[in-house]
């Protein structure tokens, strides 16, 4: 009987230790999502930044070599546009590589709401 009740514990010990390791690593694994989620939005809104910037450079070019303005204003748009179409893509692609079992932790589903959430994670001290 007490080698019964011995092996009824030892395996109910194993047991328990295998749940609650599995529930730590599922918030782990959450947890790491969530940190891979920001640096890619940092690297996102970078990538958007400089973009920006070398448009801005471009356009100032095509006005000091003369560029008639309908035609830099064309330009404008064209660039706008794609622009607006990059940042939706990049954003719809990183929600598509969630893996299936986290797509509950998606906390956007565009380009304004992420750098939204950004800006809430910055404004917190990098504690999301």
């Amino acid at each position: 009987m007490d080698w019964l009740v011995f092996f009824i514990g030892l395996f109910s010990g194993f047991l328990l230790y295998g749940v609650l390791s599995s529930l730590m690593d599922v918030g782990r694994i959450g947890l790491y999502i969530r940190e891979v989620e920001k640096n890619a939005l940092v690297m996102l809104a970078t990538v958007a930044e400089s973009v920006a910037f070398i448009q801005s450079i471009k356009y100032k070019t095509m006005k000091e070599m003369g560029t008639p303005e309908h035609t830099i204003q064309a330009t404008k748009n064209i660039d706008d546009y794609n622009f607006v179409a990059w940042k939706n893509a990049a954003v719809s692609k990183l929600l598509a590589a969630y893996p299936a079992k986290y797509k509950s932790l998606k906390r956007y589903v565009d380009w304004k709401t992420a750098m939204d959430l950004l800006d809430k994670v910055y404004m917190k001290g990098h504690k999301e």
